[in-house]
């Protein structure tokens, strides 16, 4: 089920507070975007961005490096020193989904008293949280999932 919060405008699966996304399967996703109400797509300032090696690299905890992933969609936002991305990767294994949050900085994520993961690149860090994203990141989501 996808759940809102309030707090921060955002909406995320509904898992248990600072799971990591590895195994969704696309059709639990399809499922909770289509049981969501929501009025329109906001944006939260975020904005899709392009699917490279160098972004990739950037969303993929250090620690599943050796595993062969895709990007299925990846948005970013950048406010003042700060650099986020919001990303859907697919895992070509099995299948499965994965759901990333990284930063450009270590305390983007600490200071909220979280948890940070060295990503594959040695400058970016993924939380090790579940992913809050705005609607319109869900909705493009169950968009490439299903079509």
């Amino acid at each position: 089920m996808l759940c809102k919060n309030n707090k921060f405008n955002e909406y995320y699966l509904g898992d248990l507070p600072g799971t990591l996304q590895y195994n969704k399967e696309q059709k639990y996703i399809i499922d909770s975007v289509n049981d969501c109400e929501y009025n329109e797509l906001e944006s939260g300032g975020f904005v899709f961005c392009s699917h490279s090696k160098e972004n990739l690299n950037r969303i993929i905890p250090h620690t599943q490096k050796n595993k062969k992933w895709k990007i299925i969609l990846i948005m970013k936002s950048s406010i003042d020193n700060e650099v986020w991305f919001k990303a859907a990767i697919l895992n070509k294994e099995n299948g499965r989904i994965s759901l990333m949050t990284s930063t450009n900085k270590e305390e983007n994520i600490t200071k909220s008293g979280n948890r940070a993961i060295k990503s594959c690149d040695p400058q970016w860090f993924v939380g090790h949280y579940r992913m809050l994203a705005p609607i319109i990141f869900w909705d493009e989501l169950k968009n490439r999932l299903e079509f």
